[in-house]
């Protein structure tokens, strides 16, 4: 792992590219606190106790969740958040409101959490998927 040494955010590879722009959490959330951050607080719970332990990098673009590597992203949005990750294989869903092929192996899904029941077993059976798919890789070289 590689330390950015201005951000001391980690990566992968070694000088990675990369905004060291700092952006506060709550700022994601202003005027989206009744529904959009009870369902962050919600996903992240649901992830640490399912899955493992994450670190959160709140960036402009969007909120980080990393593991070893960036495993996802997850938007705030008046009524929903919205979460993409990525994996190693097609799968179709009706969940997904979208799904980019980002190579033969890789694809991005895209989907909209609206209430905690969607933050399911199904659910967390993807994001185990995504939170170790960067170690699946490595472990197949």
């Amino acid at each position: 792992m590689w330390k950015c040494p201005k951000c001391k955010r980690e990566f992968a590879k070694t000088k990675q590219s990369h905004s060291c722009v700092v952006y506060p959490l709550d700022k994601h959330f202003e005027n989206k606190e009744e529904i959009a951050r009870p369902l962050f607080n919600a996903l992240v719970k649901a992830i640490e106790k399912n899955i493992g332990p994450i670190k959160i990098e709140s960036l402009p673009c969007c909120i980080h969740l990393v593991s070893n590597y960036t495993f996802g992203g997850v938007w705030a949005q008046r009524n929903n958040i919205k979460m993409d990750f990525r994996l190693d294989k097609l799968i179709k869903d009706k969940r997904f409101i979208k799904t980019i092929s980002l190579s033969k192996n890789r694809f991005i899904y895209y989907l909209e959490i609206k209430n905690q029941k969607e933050i399911d077993k199904k659910l967390m059976s993807w994001i185990k998927a995504a939170y170790y798919l960067n170690n699946k890789a490595t472990s197949e070289k």
